[in-house]
Order: C-alpha cells, then sequence, then structure tokens
C-alpha cells in the first residue's frame, strides 16, 4: 500500500499491485530518474510519497504520470469492475488537478 498525498485536504491509497499496474502503464520518457520507481518496494508494505514535500516541478511529473497511467489503465481493465473503474477514474480525476 502507498498512500500518495496530493495536498492537505486530499489523500490516494493505492494498493501496491495497482500501483505496480499504474507504473508499468506510464509513457516512456514521462518520468525521470526514479520518480515514482523509488516507491515501488515501501509500496509492498506501507509507504508515503508526499507530493507537498517535493520540488513542484517533480511533484508536477509525478502527479501528471499518475493521471497518465491511470488513464491507461482504465482503457484495459474490465470495465464490469465498477469497483476498480470507479477508483481509477478518481485517482485520474485528483492527479489532473494537480499536474
Amino acid at each position: 500500500m502507498v498512500i500518495v498525498v496530493f495536498d492537505a485536504d486530499r489523500e490516494w491509497y493505492i494498493q501496491g499491485r495497482v500501483y505496480a499496474n499504474i507504473i508499468e502503464s506510464v509513457p516512456a520518457g514521462m518520468l525521470q530518474d526514479d520518480d515514482l520507481e523509488l516507491h515501488m518496494w515501501p509500496a509492498r508494505a506501507m509507504g508515503l510519497l508526499r507530493l507537498p514535500g517535493m520540488e513542484p516541478d517533480r511533484a508536477e511529473r509525478i502527479a501528471a504520470a499518475l493521471t497518465e497511467g491511470a488513464a491507461r489503465r482504465l482503457r484495459t481493465i474490465d470495465q464490469s469492475d465498477t469497483e476498480l473503474v470507479t477508483f481509477y477514474e478518481g485517482l485520474r480525476e485528483i492527479a489532473a488537478r494537480h499536474a
């Protein structure tokens, strides 16, 4: 599980497997160095990704990557799984506000 803190009022809890799927769905070149990969191992236990404490460019890049990764996952998942669809739609919407 990784908790992504977008701002003082908004955080999103992402299961480790789902987080890995999002990272795999981010287009090549969208992220630099280890923007999200750094948080892969902690996500398998419990991690915290606090965007407000990062450099603004990096936080925006990560939010944009989460937006794109969630959007791409939405195109590949079973649309009848309404719980998962709702999760990805919510993450995409919140991340887009911070990208």
